[in-house]
């Protein structure tokens, strides 16, 4: 059964009516298990690419190998128009977001709140799933989905869309899709998020996401199948911080360094419901320490973002 909350306050009052259970997961990453896609052994690339977004000269997404400069692209990554997120998953499935660069031209606003994939076999991408909206995009809110994060334990992929949202209200969902059935389980209502990461923690695990109208970061605790709980709370805010800025988070990662030290970073973009080509180039990449003991993270620096 699809699973509905109404805000993030609303969230909260629903604390009370009783405990789901949280599962029992192994605190760290919850995207390790992604794989890289087979095709890309028939590209003549080599094993060491990147899959690029930054669509400078181009459109869609293509492999990069960054030693040489050579690039490779399937003739259908460009059947979506411009795009922004992407996620992979177990089997090395990519997963696109649709988001407008420059021009509706590319990017009708009736085809922006849809999930693309590309098969990690044949490399060819189709049209995966139609995310269901309050209300489509519109040339006066032309933006659909937005982030997009793979989540090992359950299968999940996460999808934030801002379908729908107007000046003054926030009709904008988080989606949780079981990959195996293409189905919506989970979702959250009323939240303009852009960036979504899911990260396991001491106690449990929790979705993160950036707001689409500030520099706020919340959370929301996921219980054992990853559905949306109650629990939800603010953890940080971008302009806040030590060399921070009023920007939003558009990207969460996360990975384990040399010392068992979890680390999450997050990119930001300058967001404000109009075409992405206006934001600043010169973004930055802010990084937090986790802390288990609290299970929050520390802040530890802020750095020039260096491509995705």
């Amino acid at each position: 059964m699809q699973k509905r909350y109404v805000g993030l306050g609303l969230m909260v009052l629903l604390a009370g009516c009783g405990k789901p259970d949280m599962g029992n997961f192994k605190p760290g990453v919850a995207d390790a298990c992604r794989a890289m896609p087979a095709f890309i052994s028939k590209t003549g690339m080599g094993a060491q690419v990147a899959i690029d977004t930054q669509q400078q000269g181009y459109m869609g997404l293509r492999l990069l190998q960054p030693q040489s400069g050579k690039s490779w692209q399937h003739p259908s990554w460009d059947d979506a128009g411009h795009v922004g997120a992407f996620a992979r998953d177990r089997d090395g499935n990519i997963y696109v977001a649709p988001t407008p660069d420059v021009s509706l031209a590319e990017n009708p606003p009736a085809l922006q709140n849809r999930i693309y994939r590309i098969d990690a076999q044949t490399g060819e991408m189709a049209l995966w799933l139609e995310l269901p909206a309050v209300a489509p995009p519109s040339p006066s809110n032309p933006f659909g989905t937005m982030g997009l994060f793979y989540d090992c334990d359950t299968n999940s992929l996460y999808a934030s869309s801002l379908a729908g949202s107007e000046p003054k209200q926030a009709n904008g969902r988080i989606y949780r899709v079981d990959v195996a059935t293409q189905k919506v389980m989970s979702q959250l209502e009323n939240t303009d998020a852009i960036g979504v990461g899911v990260f396991n923690g001491v106690e449990h695990k929790r979705l993160y996401f950036g707001s689409a109208r500030s520099s706020d970061v919340y959370s929301v605790a996921l219980d054992a199948a990853g559905d949306f709980t109650a629990d939800a709370r603010h953890e940080f805010a971008l302009a806040t911080l030590p060399d921070g800025n009023t920007t939003s988070a558009r990207k969460f990662s996360f990975k384990q360094e040399k010392d068992g030290q979890y680390v999450m970073q997050v990119k930001e973009v300058e967001f404000g419901f109009r075409l992405l080509a206006e934001n600043n180039p010169h973004r930055r990449m802010y990084r937090f320490a986790y802390q288990p003991g609290q299970g929050d993270w520390q802040f530890s620096g802020a750095f020039p973002e260096l491509g995705e």
